[in-house]
């Protein structure tokens, strides 16, 4: 999908590596915060690029934003009152994060990633999580689905056309 990048805010990891997030504005104008990981995109501010990204879906996040998905299962340690208490300790404000995005669209149960990104990625995980991917197709593009928190709980043909999911976006290529 095309994303036009506004800025690249540089990040350390807690072992001291450099990570950064991606700043952008997709194709419909929604803004965006996209964790990137292996590329360091500041040449690219002030253009428009195409990524291939990833969403990572989060119960805890939905269940904040009112979304009552019966498709998804959550996992037990995304409880809202477990977060709730970890986040505090950090001293950070679960509702207020702008990295998390709300999505709504078709999902796909299995999406063929075009060849053109498979030689791209650095990521050694990307062929195993990534083979024969679920995808949600939005008005701005198709969104790679990472399969934690993705167990289904109704068979592929009860899923209703549209479905709307909240998490993170990570850049796959």
């Amino acid at each position: 999908m095309r994303v036009f990048v506004s800025d690249i805010i540089a990040k350390k990891d807690k072992h001291g590596f450099d990570y950064y997030w991606v700043v952008g504005r997709l194709q419909s104008g929604v803004e965006v915060i996209i964790d990137d990981y292996y590329n360091d995109l500041r040449e690219y501010i002030g253009r428009h690029i195409d990524m291939l990204l990833s969403f990572m879906r989060s119960p805890y996040c939905e269940q904040k934003r009112g979304i009552r998905s019966q498709i998804f299962l959550a996992e037990k340690y995304y409880s809202v009152e477990l977060i709730d208490e970890l986040l505090s300790k950090e001293g950070v404000v679960s509702t207020s994060n702008k990295r998390v995005i709300k999505l709504t669209g078709k999902f796909i149960d299995s999406y063929t990633i075009p060849e053109k990104w498979a030689p791209l990625t650095r990521r050694k995980s990307f062929k195993v999580f990534f083979k024969e991917p679920s995808a949600l197709k939005t008005e701005d593009g198709t969104y790679l689905l990472t399969p934690f928190h993705l167990r289904r709980r109704v068979p592929i043909e009860k899923i209703p056309q549209e479905v709307t999911m909240a998490g993170g976006l990570e850049l796959e290529a």
